[in-house]
């Protein structure tokens, strides 16, 4: 009973939140993937019991792109603060032997951008713009995860949905315009009696071309890292990193700045704070990145402070 008015008023509560999503976008459309880098991180393949979990990210980014493309040398910068709200519901069914849940995840952004070109002839044009806006919706209607011991595995299909604030006409974007579709495949080692944790997940990301634009963008594969100790009952000290590289071209006729792919990584440390709360159990989860080998995209710094509550 307790846990069906505890759905219900959450779902509630979140339902303006959960009607978009996250992404990093400019109208630039290539050098931004449709995946929140690093999202997945601690426990990333552990599917938890029955019952519900929010969780709230506050991201914070600041990067910045020197490329030399067709038309002479490109530069952008961009700054973005961002709140992401994902909700999660594992059910009581079971498929293939494993917990079968689906989620949600929605977001609003500030974004501001600015972007310059150097042509050949040595004349620099300008653009530049914010915009505070919700994003892209994505959904989860397919969560499995299974657990033997102290190994966890999941796989899920997420769908990218064009929902978010677009303006082809406009340099930064909260959306992009496009459907993408993600399968995923997380996993999790992790020993309770030394407290040692071990989790990764491997995500493809694809997209539709952008109707408006002409732009397609290439497939890309991201892999997010997470290890740590548990140095004590409550509290997780480790490191975590992701790695993107784009696969196939941007292409189309909207693809003017080339057909780039493309590729950055991002590594620092991690810590999570668990305890709990009545019957619910709470984890504060703190990330740092720094890119690093950025090609074709922006390179820069990311800081997360999540919040976690399962129900």
């Amino acid at each position: 009973m307790y846990r069906g008015i505890v759905f219900c008023v959450s779902a509630v509560l979140a339902a303006p939140l959960m009607l978009f999503f996250l992404l990093p976008a400019s109208a630039m459309e290539g050098g931004q993937s449709a995946y929140f880098k690093g999202y997945r991180d601690f426990l990333t393949g552990v599917v938890p019991k029955q019952g519900v979990q929010i969780r709230h990210d506050l991201y914070v980014y600041s990067g910045t792109e020197r490329s030399t493309i067709p038309q002479g040398q490109l530069t952008l910068g961009v700054k973005q603060v961002s709140n992401v709200l994902g909700l999660t519901y594992v059910t009581p069914y079971r498929i293939l032997g494993g917990d079968y849940a689906f989620a949600i995840r929605g977001g609003v952004t500030n974004l501001d951008a600015n972007q310059s070109l150097l042509n050949r002839f040595g004349i620099t044009t300008r653009r530049s713009g914010e915009l505070t806006a919700f994003n892209d919706i994505v959904i989860n209607p397919i969560v499995i995860g299974w657990h033997a011991g102290n190994f966890h595995w999941n796989v899920l299909a997420a769908v990218f949905l064009p929902a978010g604030n677009y303006d082809k006409n406009r340099l930064p974007n909260t959306g992009r315009n496009v459907w993408g579709v993600s399968p995923q495949f997380g996993a999790t080692y992790f020993d309770p009696k030394s407290g040692w944790e071990l989790s990764g997940a491997a995500i493809y990301m694809t997209s539709t071309a952008n109707a408006d634009t002409n732009y397609k963008s290439g497939d890309i594969v991201h892999v997010d890292l997470a290890a740590g100790k548990m140095l004590t009952r409550a509290f997780k000290l480790g490191v975590v990193g992701y790695y993107a590289q784009q696969l196939s071209a941007d292409s189309g006729a909207g693809a003017i700045f080339g057909h780039r792919k493309l590729r950055a990584a991002g590594i620092g440390p991690g810590v999570t704070y668990t305890f709990a709360l009545n019957d619910s159990v709470v984890s504060l989860v703190a990330k740092y990145y720094r890119e690093f080998s950025a090609q074709n995209t922006t390179q820069g710094d990311s800081g997360t402070l999540s919040l976690r509550i399962k129900f």
